[in-house]
């Protein structure tokens, strides 16, 4: 009697030691899971924050001297900035495929060109914009396209 409540005391023992580690590897996987979800929420929050500043020109109508001082802004990153006036079609910083999104060569144009008055390439500041962001295939923002309303 004593060996058999000893073997069942062992049993017991056995199973509930099984299902704690049970439990334990659960908990283990759901808690990895949750951090992944969570650093994957970190990883595109992050990518959001630091296109903010690009982003807010999407589909935004926009006055000129606002598209003059994107362009100033920008004029030192890996972007470019189209510019639809009715006179002419401008490319500031890089040109880019308008289509695709895909960086080509540096542009000649700068700054200067849009807030002179007897260029052709002026940006009236009291003008009325419609922006739009481009991206390339990496999905990576490589050009703000505006378009004179």
């Amino acid at each position: 009697m004593e060996n058999s409540l000893k073997g069942l005391i062992l049993a017991a023992g056995t199973v509930i030691t099984c299902l704690v580690i049970s439990l334990g590897f659960y908990l283990s996987n759901e808690a990895q899971t949750t951090a992944n979800t969570g650093t994957s929420r970190i990883g595109k929050i992050n990518t959001e924050f630091a296109e903010s500043d690009k982003m807010i020109y999407h589909g935004a109508r926009v006055s000129g001297s606002e598209v003059v001082n994107a362009i100033k802004k920008l004029e030192n990153e890996n972007i470019g900035v189209y510019v639809v006036t009715k006179a002419t079609q401008t490319f500031y910083g890089y040109i880019f495929d308008t289509s695709t999104g895909e960086l080509k060569e540096k542009s000649d144009n700068t700054y200067d060109y849009a807030i002179n008055e007897t260029s052709d390439r002026y940006i009236n500041p009291y003008g009325t914009f419609r922006g739009k962001v481009l991206r390339n295939s990496n999905s990576v923002i490589t050009g703000i396209e505006f378009t004179q309303e």
